[in-house]
């Protein structure tokens, strides 16, 4: 038998008559591997836990009391201490020693996903998150720079999902197997996705209505990833064969990053500019594990008529780790009107080129056969991402009721950056969420004499028609009987939540 050119993995590998017989099985896990992202959320029950969070987005999370209801246009506020985050040039302007100690989001969320293992197969999640914002403060020096530190979680996305599939389809040649074959799959996915930051920043009036100032953003990133998929089917024959595929996937890795903030704010009148440029992070250390297992059980290579059984494992711990944040660079400006205020916020995000987040070290990988050809786990183990370049806009107002009394209302976008390249890496890749997000708040902030109380509602809907699905069983193929197919589907995401904070002045500063 010719294999003739082989198109696997990305590049094509040409093999002759002669080395077909100990090669097969190799092949065969090499063809199924071109496919390696199997499930990925296309036949998983969606039951994410984070409001904001998701896993491909750089808006996450708006932080404090204020800044979380107009939907983070706050690069020309002059006082709160969230500066800290969103524009250290504001620091300059703040004139209270103050401890934000409670800022919670609230909220229920509800994702669905069209048709996820084919034959009008909905799946829906809901579920109940809760979410810190912000712990943040700032101290006067004895200098004239204003200090102020934060504690805050840009990312907290859970996923954990389950799905399972039991019909009939024709998935073996009907002159070996008359008739539709009954199908049995499950796959399961938990993701969780966590990102810590411990924010210094240092604000300073170079002029009368100039302000500037520079921020420490140190990110610890945390993510902890498991996939499962198994298919199985018995030829319909006296003496029936057992087809079954077999997958698990696992990725767990820290890695801690730095970047600097720097940023003006501008005040004149009744308008206010501010401008802000974020470094790409800086990795400083990171440590992971990889692992992988695939059992490929009497399934036939294309183009032959010859079944085979192999498989590939390996699992590797305490390899090197990186994240990479991009360059972002941020405009804003406000109007005040009598009592209130109108503020807009555009921030641009780079893109960021394929890499890999963790490089596996070669080892024997797929059995038999791999290592003569010197194919090892270095080729399939790695833990690849991708950033695709987002504008983002955020439009706040506030009005001012009474002395101790404001509303607040916002609208936002929130882009993913989800590259869907990556939906035909040969690599392990993490992320999951490829749906563009839009939010919405309105809330209240009730001011006492040294302390001010926040409440606010906050919705949140997304939706795509461009939904990368794999395993959808719509239409199957004999050559890839139990994998099912790459489709484009629908996603839709909602969310309604319930913002509390809670901040207390100590003392104007001298």
């Amino acid at each position: 038998m010719d294999l003739g050119l082989l198109k696997v993995t990305g590049f094509r590998l040409h093999f002759s008559r002669r080395k077909h017989c100990q090669l097969l099985d190799l092949l065969l896990l090499r063809d199924y591997f071109s496919r390696i992202h199997l499930g990925l959320i296309v036949i998983i029950f969606f039951a994410c836990t984070d409001s904001y969070a998701q896993d491909t987005h750089h808006w996450n999370n708006q932080f404090g009391t204020r800044a979380a209801l107009l939907g983070g246009a706050v690069l020309t506020d002059t006082i709160d201490n969230a500066g800290v985050y969103y524009n250290p040039g504001n620091l300059a302007f703040l004139d209270t020693t103050t401890l934000s100690i409670n800022a919670n989001l609230y909220g229920l969320e509800n994702i669905k996903i069209e048709n996820a293992l084919g034959q009008r197969a909905d799946f829906k999640g809901l579920q109940f998150n809760t979410v810190p914002l912000l712990i943040s403060g700032s101290i006067k020096s004895k200098s004239n720079w204003n200090i102020s530190y934060g504690l805050l979680t840009p990312v907290s996305f859970k996923f954990s999902g389950i799905a399972r599939i039991n019909d009939y389809f024709d998935l073996v040649e009907e002159s070996e197997s008359p008739g539709p074959e009954e199908l049995v799959a499950e796959s399961g996915l938990n993701s969780q996705v966590q990102e810590t930051m411990v924010t210094l920043g240092l604000g300073k009036k170079i002029g009368k209505n100039l302000g500037f100032g520079i921020s420490l953003l140190n990110t610890l990133r945390s993510v902890n990833f498991n996939y499962r998929f198994n298919s199985k089917t018995l030829t319909n024959s006296d003496d029936y064969i057992l087809l079954s595929r077999v997958q698990n996937e696992y990725v767990n890795y820290f890695a801690v990053r730095t970047a600097l903030k720097a940023g003006i704010n501008y005040q004149k009148g009744s308008l206010g500019y501010g401008f802000t440029v974020t470094s790409p992070g800086i990795p400083i250390l990171g440590t992971g594990t990889v692992a992988e297992d695939l059992t490929l059980t009497n399934l036939k290579l294309p183009g032959s008529d010859t079944r085979a059984s192999a498989y590939a494992s390996d699992r590797q711990e305490k390899l090197k780790a990186k994240f990479k944040s991009p360059l972002e660079i941020a405009a804003g400006i406000h109007k005040s009107f009598n009592q209130s205020q109108l503020s807009l916020n555009v921030s641009y995000f780079a893109g960021i080129d394929p890499y890999n987040i963790i490089n596996a070290e070669p080892g024997s990988f797929i059995r038999p056969g791999g290592d003569e050809l010197g194919i090892g786990s270095d080729q399939f183990l790695n833990v690849e991402s991708s950033m695709k370049s987002v504008t983002n806009f955020a439009l706040g107002y506030e009005n001012k009721l009474k002395e101790n009394l404001s509303l607040l209302g916002s609208f936002r976008t929130d882009f993913s950056y989800y590259n869907p390249d990556l939906i035909y890496s040969n690599q392990l890749v993490t992320e999951i969420t490829q749906w563009d997000i839009y939010h919405i708040s309105f809330g209240a902030i009730i001011e006492k004499q040294r302390s001010s109380l926040t409440l606010g509602l906050v919705y949140s809907f997304g939706n795509t028609d461009q939904f990368y699905q794999d395993n959808s069983f719509n239409e199957t193929n004999v050559s890839t009987p139990l994998e099912g197919a790459l489709v484009i589907t629908k996603a839709k995401y909602s969310n309604i939540g319930l913002l509390i904070g809670y901040s207390f002045n100590f003392k104007k500063f001298n």
